[in-house]
């Protein structure tokens, strides 16, 4: 079964990481859809935007790699900080799951960016727990989020996730959070004096859209593919969430901080969630925390083939839910 190859067989897994993201992705390499442009885009990636726009098989051809090589970026990570078995892409392969669920988002979108991101500032903020202070893993971590926030403008919304991470890391000194205002503010600061020095007017350009911000649009339950497909999705994870969470207690202290950092991703993640369309990226935003509990609640639920058949049933809706759009393009 499936899952089985995840813990074993690892020329298997390597083929299946090969294959599954391929087939979800042909339909994007044959029709590549249009660059995705909204509300939110901030102006680094409207410069890529301009660019790319009447490009569109090479767009898609970009995504899938960073899609791809996100998921090996966050499979090395959950590997390296002890937050996932050893010899095992089971976390790369659900990330690419989730951020392939979509036709429309094959392509450059600034979600996409923002991703790749967070990834780097959650690998930098995941090293915190080893350090007496982490001054430069916080700096770090906060400037990347910042960065986000100028292709996908509700990533400076992961700041409250720093900030909560100090408090379960214990760093209460002023420093910390100092730093994080420092790295924050960084990115802003200098393209800034980038506009300034250009005669841009800053404020329409970085702040043309916050109007907007408040309006919650669910447009995405109106097809019913999606509403079986969020119901799919909620139904494995909450139960993975519970599982990792009543767990902890058998874990050693350093588990416990980065998985606490993890759930508090996943919370914070529901903001920004929220705040944007989500009809055609629900999925993107909560990928990274979502790799984690997932992949861990599959390896370890004790009935594998209750959850073989679900894992199974969950890829086909997702696959369903692509060539359906894709059909109706």
């Amino acid at each position: 079964m499936i899952i089985n190859i995840f813990k074993k067989n690892y020329t298997l897994q390597l083929l299946l990481l090969a294959i599954v993201p391929i087939v979800f992705w042909t339909q994007s390499f044959i029709n590549p859809p249009e660059l995705i442009n909204n509300k939110f885009d901030m102006p680094i990636y409207n410069i890529v935007y301009d660019w790319a726009k009447d490009y569109r098989l090479f767009s898609s051809i970009a995504a899938f790699v960073l899609v791809i090589l996100q998921g090996l970026l966050i499979n090395q990570m959950f590997t390296n900080h002890h937050l996932s078995q050893k010899n095992t892409f089971l976390p790369a392969f659900i990330y690419i799951l989730l951020m392939s669920c979509s036709y429309q988002s094959m392509t450059l979108n600034s979600m996409l960016f923002s991703n790749l991101l967070t990834i780097f500032a959650l690998y930098f903020f995941l090293r915190c727990s080893d350090k007496k202070e982490g001054i430069d893993e916080i700096y770090n971590s906060c400037a990347l989020l910042s960065l986000a926030s100028l292709f996908f403008a509700p990533a400076i919304l992961f700041i409250i996730w720093i900030w909560l991470g100090l408090i379960i890391y214990k760093l209460y000194k002023w420093r910390s959070w100092l730093m994080s205002l420092l790295g924050i503010l960084t990115p802003y600061v200098l393209i800034c004096i980038y506009y300034y020095l250009n005669g841009i007017d800053i404020q329409s350009t970085l702040l043309s859209h916050t109007n907007h911000w408040l309006h919650f649009d669910f447009d995405f339950l109106n097809e019913p593919i999606q509403v079986v497909y969020i119901a799919a999705l909620v139904l494995f994870s909450i139960p993975a969430i519970f599982t990792a969470l009543s767990s902890r207690s058998n874990r050693v202290i350093e588990y416990r901080k980065k998985s606490a950092v993890m759930f508090s991703l996943l919370i914070i993640s529901l903001i920004p969630f929220f705040l944007c369309k989500t009809e055609y990226n629900m999925s993107f935003i909560f990928a990274p925390s979502l790799a984690f509990f997932l992949s861990n609640f599959f390896l370890q639920y004790h009935n594998q083939r209750k959850i073989n058949t679900f894992f199974i049933i969950f890829i086909l809706i997702s696959i369903i839910k692509v060539f359906f759009v894709t059909l109706q393009a």
